[in-house]
Formats: C-alpha cells, structure tokens, sequence
C-alpha cells in the first residue's frame, strides 16, 4: 500500500468512526448530563486510536463490525479521560475548542466523564469476556497514571525513569489496547496480542515524549490546545526532567526566574535538552517497530506508515 492509498484509507476510516460517533444513541435530557456529552463526541479528535483498532484487526482479519464497537468504545475512554485530565490540569481548550470544564463547570465535565465511560462499557456487551477484561484492565491503569502525574507535580525527585512510568500508563497503555484490541478479536494467531501491545505502548511513549515537546515548541493550533500549561502547573515533563538531571544548579537557578514560554524554549535549546527528548522519541519508535516483527510482512506496512503519521502530526 503506498502512502496516497494509505493515507485515503486513514481517512477512510477517521469518516467512518465519526460516523458512527454521531449515532451513538445520547438521550436529550437531562441537558446538564447529555449536552456535554454530545459537545464531546461531536469534537473533531484526531481518532488515533480507534483508527489503530481498526488497523490491528485489519490485519487480523477481525470483524468489522466488532472492531468498529471496540474502537469507538476505546475513542470514549480517551475522551472520558481528557475531561477530566482538563479539570485537574486546569486546561482550557481541547481539540481546538472550550474544554468542557471551561464551557459548563467542573461538575458538569466530570458526571460528562463518568457517561463517556458509561457508553463506553455499553459498546463492549456482548463480546469476547477477554476484551471487556483488557479493556478494563487498562482504564485502571490509566487512572493510575494520571494519579501518578498528580502526585509528580512540583516533585523535583522525580527522575526520568519515573516519567516513563507515568507515561507508560497514562498514553502508552491506550495506545497498547488499541493495537491488542485487533488481535484479540482477530481470527489469526491471538497470542500476539501481547507483541501488538507492546508495539502500541511503545508508540505511546513516543507520542506522549513528542507531546510534551510540542508542548514548548509546537502551536495552538496545530495541537488543538492550549499550550504552556505544563510550566503553570508543575508538571514533570521530559524537557524539565532531562534538563534538572543535566544541570540541576543552572536549572534551579533559571526556574527560579523565568515563567514565559518563550524563556523555556531558549533554555532547552541552549542546554540541548531539546535534541535529547528527540533521541528518546526515536527510541521507542524503533522498539516499537521490534515488535511488529511478529505481523506478516504484507500485513505490517500500514502499521509501520500508522506509526510515521502520527508522529508527524499529519491528521
């Protein structure tokens, strides 16, 4: 598959999923519950993990129809956890539009979370026990990592290890069920699943490192939120954690008196910091790329081209 059909097939698959987004039966009242709900599903997410679900099974030869319930039910718990990521983050836009928290109040976006879950859980009756298991298993592990996150904040402890704990939970973790989602409902050999999650927790790890560097020296508007929120709030990220571990004297000093964006990016730069957080990105991107090892060959590619355009931001 070359990389115009590639892409045509992506977007294939991100029309399809909105789609049936759109039908995902949301009640009119009460309006305080379902409104934000609809504002959340309607949003114009990127759907890299349900398009993932939707690649994994492909090469899988899974059902499409369960793949389609399994992906969307994995395109909820992400939005569930977005909203209430933005509470406790304090985050005031989300794909480029008011995050819930900051259109209704805090109350209204987590009950909205607590429905995103809710419908979420309702997709997956009725399939395999193992799925609603995994499914599960990771929506807790996701908690723990945005626990864990919490308690990072302002932690000058915290090494980089700590980080691809956290991170490892929180983004890579989804991105792994989404991947293991494929195989599990597949009728090829389904004890890969652990190989195709391990493929997309390392593609997670990748994406969040990415994230949190776009963070800095991205856009508004190409990430469709806002950015710097990360230097407000505490947040150990890769760039701060890398540049307290490479000179925490000129670190402490330099935080001590500057705030704006602007001050960071010249400090990551200057100290190299910057060109060290891409090296890690380009590691997990060639771990993750191990693991696809175990796919057959004329089914890997659009995993492999799945994993260059999302790390190029190219949706």
């Amino acid at each position: 598959m070359d990389i115009n059909s590639f892409s045509d097939h992506i977007n294939f698959l991100k029309i399809e999923i909105d789609k049936a987004l759109r039908k995902i039966p949301v009640k009119d009242s009460p309006k305080y519950l379902y409104d934000p709900i609809q504002y959340v599903i309607s949003g114009k997410g990127k759907r890299l993990r349900p398009i993932l679900v939707h690649l994994s099974g492909q090469a899988h030869d899974a059902d499409p129809s369960e793949l389609m319930k399994v992906s969307l039910a994995v395109e909820l718990l992400h939005n569930f956890s977005l909203v209430h990521d933005d509470i406790m983050d304090g985050d005031e836009i989300r794909h480029s539009k008011p995050s819930v928290h900051h259109k209704w109040d805090n109350s209204a976006a987590i009950l909205a979370g607590d429905g995103l879950f809710s419908l979420a859980q309702l997709l997956l009756t009725k399939l395999p026990i193992i799925v609603f298991q995994r499914f599960n298993e990771v929506a807790l592990t996701i908690c723990e990592g945005q626990g864990m996150d919490k308690e990072f904040e302002n932690n000058s402890s915290i090494n980089i290890n700590h980080y691809l704990s956290m991170i490892g939970k929180k983004t890579g973790a989804l991105l792994g069920l989404s991947a293991e989602m494929g195989v599990l409902l597949g009728k090829l050999d389904n004890h890969k699943n652990k190989d195709l999650f391990e493929f997309g927790f390392n593609l997670g790890l990748a994406f969040q490192i990415q994230d949190d560097y776009l963070e800095i020296f991205g856009d508004e508007s190409s990430m469709g939120k806002s950015l710097g929120s990360d230097i407000t709030s505490g947040k150990q990220t890769v760039l701060t954690i890398l540049a307290r571990e490479k000179d925490s004297v000129s670190w402490d000093k330099f935080v001590s008196s500057n705030s704006d964006i602007q001050g960071y990016k010249e400090y990551y730069e200057s100290s190299e910091v910057k060109v060290e957080a891409k090296k890690l990105i380009d590691e997990f991107i060639s771990k993750s790329q191990i693991n696809l090892d175990v796919v057959p060959k004329e089914k890997r590619d659009a995993l492999k081209s799945f994993s260059q355009l999302i790390l190029n931001r190219k949706f």
